[in-house]
């Protein structure tokens, strides 16, 4: 790596000159449009702004900022300056994010100003920026008295790039961290394996604040010198969904099974889809088969079922239009990485067996920041060890088969149930909890807890809901709590 090595940030410098008028982020909500020389403008005054704050090389920037150009600025600005950005999932609440700060401790964080009440200064050391996202005399404008360019910090391919939030089946939160050279790795693989380049308009309605929304089209998009439209998120563009897409000639987009479904039961369907729309990738949850080809018929527009995790980027590339394509894999590997199937004792099986999909390559993250000593254990013989069951065929394409660790996914979102165990075990009035999935058409899956009484008390399921809401954020509050007079029928 070290002959090719380039941080991905250097890529906004470069079309900043050779194509300085050609746009790179529009952001709907705004209408704000910002070409690669104007983005690669804001990018330096936020380094330069990141200076005056008296940040050094290493020091973590964290934010809790929406789907929005800042936080675009922000992202690739920590990669210039050699800071480590640690973006939290913009639906957290303030406990969740505290939780965290304590054990990262970073520098500054960057909070999106309407939430300024929720988060104050967040009880700790770190200092609080309270980001302004208006049209006028908001962060961007401020970032006007810092215009300047700002040379990029050079890095070794193992310096920490991203600091990714990510919680361990065990309601632990761990941290990902993800390195210059593995950004550097993954992304260009990435654009190889989706057949990516600088014609391509990305539309991005996931949020930004996960790592999909990055790793298939902001990354990319930055390194082929492509084009981005940017919705806050698709609920609010839900109506004018297929509008959008038409009028901006969108050529790639990344959704979740609940779009898919919500798509399918929004009325006005259009006919066919935007001819510059070839497919649409779907990930972040396990994708149906039947939800799969629904769609298909609907649309008349292929489905590309993708996987990958936190710890690995993108891994493997669903090819609709390869020959003898099926529904329901997950395709080949990109060339990034290899991809082996393992069993209980870690040897590889043969094709058709079903064991645990262990990833090898570049783009694998270099440890966890919180749960450090659990590295590890994730590892064996240098494969990291994903927790998900698959299986490859003769062909040398893979097919997902299920969680191997206990596990929720709820409109695209991970959530370990763990969190929600602790969370509710520690009312007075409750002993024990156990949450699990149960299958759900729209979300894909819904919570359910069940959960055991201290003696002689009881408490509605509105209470222990509301009680939740105080400690979690929204999505992840049970939909359902059930009172069971012990846990071990329930765990089996």
């Amino acid at each position: 790596m070290k002959g090719n090595f380039k941080k991905l940030s250097s890529f906004l410098d470069l079309y900043g000159r050779e194509r300085p008028d050609k746009l790179f982020l529009l952001e709907l909500r705004r209408k704000l449009s910002l070409t690669f020389r104007e983005f690669d403008d804001l990018v330096g005054a936020a380094c330069r702004l990141f200076r005056s704050l008296g940040l050094k090389k290493g020091d973590v920037v964290s934010t809790v900022v929406d789907n929005n150009a800042e936080f675009c600025v922000l992202y690739f600005a920590s990669l210039r300056y050699g800071a480590v950005f640690n973006p939290f999932p913009y639906f957290l609440i303030a406990p969740e994010v505290q939780r965290d700060l304590e054990t990262i401790k970073p520098k500054i964080v960057f909070v999106q100003a309407e939430r300024k009440a929720e988060f104050g200064t967040l009880g700790g050391r770190q200092a609080v920026y309270h980001l302004r996202s208006g049209t006028a005399g908001g962060f961007l404008s401020d970032l006007g008295t810092w215009r300047g360019e700002f040379p990029e910090e050079e890095a070794a391919p193992g310096d920490i790039a991203c600091l990714y939030h990510s919680s361990a089946p065990d309601a632990e939160p761990r941290g990902v961290l993800y390195s210059h050279g593995s950004i550097s790795a993954l992304i260009p693989s990435v654009a190889r394996g989706l057949k990516l380049d600088g014609r391509d308009n990305h539309l991005i309605v996931l949020p930004l604040g996960h790592t999909a929304a990055l790793n298939y089209s902001l990354l990319p998009a930055a390194f082929c010198g492509a084009s981005i439209v940017l919705a806050d998120n698709f609920w609010n563009i839900r109506k004018d969904f297929w509008n959008i897409i038409q009028a901006y000639r969108i050529t790639y987009t990344e959704l979740v099974p609940t779009i898919l479904f919500i798509l399918l039961h929004l009325p006005g369907r259009p006919a066919g889809p935007a001819p510059s729309l070839k497919y649409a990738g779907c990930g972040s949850a396990p994708l149906s088969i039947k939800l799969q080809a629904d769609f298909e018929s609907a649309f008349k527009l292929p489905v590309a079922n993708l996987y990958g995790l936190t710890e690995t980027g993108p891994t493997h590339y669903d090819d609709p239009f390869a020959p003898g394509w099926k529904r329901g894999s997950i395709g080949k590997p990109l060339d990034v990485n290899r991809v082996a199937i393992l069993d209980e004792q870690g040897d590889e099986l043969p094709d058709g067996e079903t064991g645990e999909m262990a990833v090898q390559g570049d783009n694998v993250f270099s440890g966890y920041a919180i749960s450090g000593e659990r590295t590890g254990r994730n590892f064996k013989d240098g494969f990291f060890l994903t927790g998900d069951l698959g299986a490859r065929d003769r062909a040398g394409v893979f097919e997902f088969r299920g969680l191997k660790k206990r596990l929720i996914i709820r409109g695209g979102i991970n959530i370990h149930p763990g969190e929600i165990d602790e969370v509710l075990s520690g009312h007075p009035h409750v002993r024990q909890a156990w949450t699990m999935g149960v299958p759900d058409d729209y979300f894909g899956e819904l919570i359910k807890t069940f959960i055991v009484f201290r003696e002689g008390r009881i408490v509605l399921e509105s209470e222990l809901k509301d009680f939740c809401k105080r400690r979690l954020s929204p999505i992840k509050v049970p939909d359902f709590i059930f009172p069971v007079p012990d846990l071990d029928g329930v765990r089996d």
